[in-house]
């Protein structure tokens, strides 16, 4: 899984597709969000790049390390 940090480096989108045509890529914004852009049409590979990727499998662990929680009444405020 490559990573493109969208507040440091500048690229087009033709060139994100280019690159998510070689593996899921994961941007990062500068306001701290993070998505991810794969190929949608080929699912199994997709899974398979997925598990094999040390990058993704970190940024998993970091992602599961976080114990903060949300209530329900507090996500229907925000929405």
């Amino acid at each position: 899984m490559r990573t493109v940090n969208l507040s440091e480096e500048t690229i087009s989108l033709e060139q994100l597709l280019s690159l998510a045509r070689q593996e899921p890529v994961l941007l990062l914004t500068s306001e701290g969000e993070e998505f991810c852009l794969a190929e949608a049409d080929d699912f199994e590979k997709e899974v398979d790049v997925l598990r094999n990727s040390q990058a993704f499998q970190e940024f998993l662990n970091k992602r599961s390390q976080d114990k903060r929680t949300i209530s329900l009444e507090e996500l229907e405020k925000e929405l």
